[in-house]
């Protein structure tokens, strides 16, 4: 079986190691990376010079340093513009969608969190490979403005939907979908990875709608930031501790004595009910209310259980 890197693979490889490159990266250096390994002098100039007119053509310009260091110039691109945690999921995305080998998608993560001015350890995104066909085949459509149709989970059944498509949000580590819904006749939200179906065109280039003018893909209700209070010294207090989000919270002001109020990172509903279950005797959830209520419910469930059980 072939070990050779996939071109595409090798060119974005290339792309995110000189993007994160501060002072830039040597030859030495880049012959290290798993597309040019093996390679005689000769054949990796060749190939070494093909990616650089590769990336040229792209728009994404080199700017050679002292030592005969590389690096991507900055001018390559709009002011303004940086490496967002939403870009650094979609390159990820791009990386596995081009070639399947974890090995070379993981490499891209870290090159591009190390030229990210977000936090570098921000959840990285992972689809199946439904979710990356889905995935890829979607941004298509956003780009031609494509009428979309695919097969989704209702309430109980499969339902197809046909979508103007808008824009892709990374939120979490969930990929969503933004757009009109043409069945429902309203605006909609869609997570990729719960598409069932393979994602299909409809009609012509230019059918779909734009999406209405100064507005962005709204945040997805079950996706909740808590506000909580902790037990001060309690082992709670430890393991929360690597969902902090930081800042100070807005509401509920000051916990009472021997208690910290806590604002914890972005998670999926399901998740931070998952995660506070087991601590609820050393934490209570200030905010948001749905997540107060749902935690409260079960914990009433519970308790109403072992009455009868006992």
């Amino acid at each position: 079986m072939s070990t050779a890197v996939n071109a595409n693979v090798r060119v974005l490889e290339l792309f995110v190691e000189l993007l994160g490159a501060r002072p830039g990266r040597t030859k030495t250096q880049l012959r290290a990376l798993p597309g040019y390994q093996g390679l005689a002098d000769d054949a990796f100039e060749t190939q070494f010079q093909r990616d650089k007119d590769a990336l040229r053509d792209a728009g994404a310009h080199m700017t050679i340093h002292a030592g005969e260091r590389y690096s991507i110039a900055w001018d390559s691109f709009a002011p303004g513009i940086e490496v967002t945690s939403a870009d650094r999921a979609l390159m990820s995305l791009a990386a596995r969608a081009w070639d399947s080998s974890e090995f070379f998608a993981d490499a891209i993560d870290a090159k591009a969190a190390a030229a990210s001015s977000e936090d570098v350890s921000a959840p990285m995104i992972r689809l199946g490979l439904t979710g990356l066909g889905a995935a890829t085949t979607l941004s298509q459509a956003i780009r031609e403005r494509r009428v979309v149709c695919f097969e989704y989970p209702g309430s109980g059944e499969l339902t197809e939907r046909s979508v103007d498509p808008w824009a892709l949000s990374v939120q979490g580590r969930a990929l969503y979908l933004w757009g009109w819904d043409l069945d429902r006749n309203a605006e909609r939200t869609f997570r990729v990875s719960r598409i069932r179906s393979q994602v299909s065109f409809v009609g012509e280039s230019g059918d779909a709608s734009l999406p209405p003018e100064g507005r962005t893909p709204p945040r997805v209700s079950s996706f909740v930031s808590p506000v909580v209070d902790v037990r001060a010294g309690c082992p709670a207090r430890t393991i929360l501790h690597g969902y902090e989000a930081g800042g100070e919270p807005e509401e509920g002001g000051l916990p009472r004595r021997g208690w910290e109020c806590v604002c914890l990172e972005g998670a999926e509903l399901g998740t931070w009910i998952a995660r506070i279950l087991p601590l609820a005797a050393d934490v209570v959830v200030i905010s948001p209310q749905i997540l107060r209520e749902a935690v409260f419910t079960r914990l009433h469930a519970a308790a109403a259980w072992g009455d009868d059980h006992a």
